[in-house]
């Protein structure tokens, strides 16, 4: 069973990566363990893993220099990135409050630049990744790969306790800031400001959940969630038991979609 990870226990795992390109980075370890983990602590490469990956959650914290740039790569696993704070761009788009990006395995995705001050930004998959593919350089690995492109962006609209975020909301607000597709792709934010019972998709319709707390605090399976907190749900998991404050929560839960022959 999974358990709620906050963002200080992320950080005790936080460590140092210099991209190719000079870009200073510090990945912080949330759920599993990631390729910059294994690096800073002296351990082997992993073997290579099959297309769809075994599913095996992985999320780490990123923040990025500020007057820097990732260029454009790809992965090999599906994945979504939950921008928190700092301003910069995603490719052409102005990074403006929060923003979810999600990128399905083998997708190439525009340079992500951070301007005045540091771009922290977490970044959820649901298999195993041994790195970034960097373009143009592994355009050729594309080649044949039968896995359609797929990738966007989703803005997270007001959170209860901004200026002009909801105020005094009967039951529970939702937004759909990743549309649901048929095959359980989606991202999807609730909010209340009162103690309210919140339920999403059931994990069996998507290959795996997380859920994330953006403002406020609730319970997720009885555990204590604040902001930044986080948790994996798999697709034979039984749906989350999310109970929010008196105060009430904004908590956004992402489903990865069904692959086939996972």
């Amino acid at each position: 069973m999974s358990h709620v990870v906050t963002r200080e226990q992320a950080l005790k795992e936080r460590h140092y990566y210099k991209l190719p390109n000079g870009t200073d980075t510090w990945v912080s370890s949330c759920v599993g363990m990631n390729s910059v983990e294994r690096r800073a602590k002296n351990m082997p490469p992993r073997a290579p893993e099959a297309f769809p990956p075994p599913l095996e959650p992985i999320a780490f914290l990123v923040e990025q220099g500020a007057h820097s740039s990732i260029p454009g790569h790809y992965h090999q696993a599906d994945q979504f990135q939950v921008f928190v704070s700092g301003e910069g761009k995603f490719g052409i788009k102005p990074i403006e409050g929060m923003t979810v990006h999600y990128a399905m395995a083998f997708t190439p995705y525009a340079p992500i630049h951070a301007e005045g001050t540091n771009v922290e930004y977490y970044t959820l998959r649901n298999g195993w990744d041994p790195g970034a593919r960097w373009m143009p350089e592994h355009k050729e690995a594309l080649k044949g790969k039968t896995k359609s492109y797929r990738h966007g962006l989703g803005l997270i609209p007001a959170l209860i306790g901004d200026t002009d975020g909801p105020k005094n909301i009967d039951g529970i607000k939702t937004h759909a800031v990743v549309p649901a597709e048929a095959d359980g792709l989606g991202a999807t934010l609730f909010q209340t400001t009162s103690a309210q019972v919140i339920t999403g998709p059931a994990p069996d319709t998507g290959r795996g959940q997380y859920w994330m707390v953006l403002r406020g605090a609730c319970t997720i399976n009885g555990e204590d969630a604040f902001e930044r907190s986080l948790i994996f749900i798999a697709p034979t998991d039984k749906a989350p038991v999310v109970q929010s404050s008196s105060a009430g929560v904004a908590i956004m839960c992402m489903q990865f979609p069904k692959r086939e022959g996972a």
